[in-house]
């Protein structure tokens, strides 16, 4: 399988040229109001992506599946939870591992906005540090108070995630963060236990930051 992920990336890079590096250009179609931003990421991007939608349809996908809920209540109002919880920066010295993350397209259209971006991490691995590029798709649907988020990493992990948002009456909101991993038998349980480690270490500091006030 690492074969076969490695094959298609290097086939898909190889067709796509070279990105321009610094530009973001706004479309202007008929069809969704989307920006565009060049980076050294985007191929990489585009080609992980193809690999991502290319699996989706595919019947007969044998990894295996880990679901998680992780609620967390927070001690502010649910449009502040919102847009703190919503941006994907807001990670960034949160999250376990991330580093930075990579805008590549944004996109408007009937009320969803959708942001296509690269999570750059440093992800555990023993006694090493594995320099991951995490592939990823956020779409906000904000007059319903929820997102949903799909990603694609080496070597062949699958993340959905669907995060809703409840006004408690109270001044407070609950976010219910609800996460399938999907990988490989040998690797299902290091990613999700990896991948809930981290979402839980970026509640954790999303909360705290919120109710004193830094973000």
């Amino acid at each position: 399988m690492k074969f076969m992920v490695g094959y298609a990336l290097a086939v898909a890079c190889a067709t796509m040229g070279s990105p321009a590096a610094g530009s973001a250009v706004a479309r202007a179609d008929s069809g969704p109001s989307c920006v565009e931003s060049d980076n050294g990421y985007k191929l990489e991007w585009q080609a992980s992506w193809s690999v991502y939608e290319a699996e989706q349809q595919n019947p007969s996908d044998g990894r295996a599946v880990t679901e998680v809920d992780l609620p967390v209540t927070i001690g502010a109002p649910l449009d502040h939870v919102w847009s703190v919880y919503t941006d994907v920066r807001n990670g960034i010295g949160r999250h376990s591992f991330l580093k930075d993350v990579i805008v590549h397209r944004t996109c408007d259209e009937d009320g969803v906005h959708t942001t296509d971006f690269t999570a750059l991490e440093d992800i555990p691995m023993g006694p090493i540090t594995f320099p991951g590029h995490t592939q990823a798709e956020q779409r906000l649907h904000p007059d319903e108070h929820y997102y949903t988020a799909d990603s694609w990493d080496v070597p062949n992990v699958t993340t959905h995630q669907v995060i809703t948002f409840t006004d408690n009456g109270d001044g407070t909101t609950t976010v219910n963060e609800h996460l399938t991993f999907i990988a490989d038998q040998a690797l299902i349980d290091f990613s999700a236990d990896n991948g809930v480690a981290a979402h839980r270490a970026s509640q954790d500091a999303v909360k705290t930051d919120i109710e004193n006030g830094t973000l």
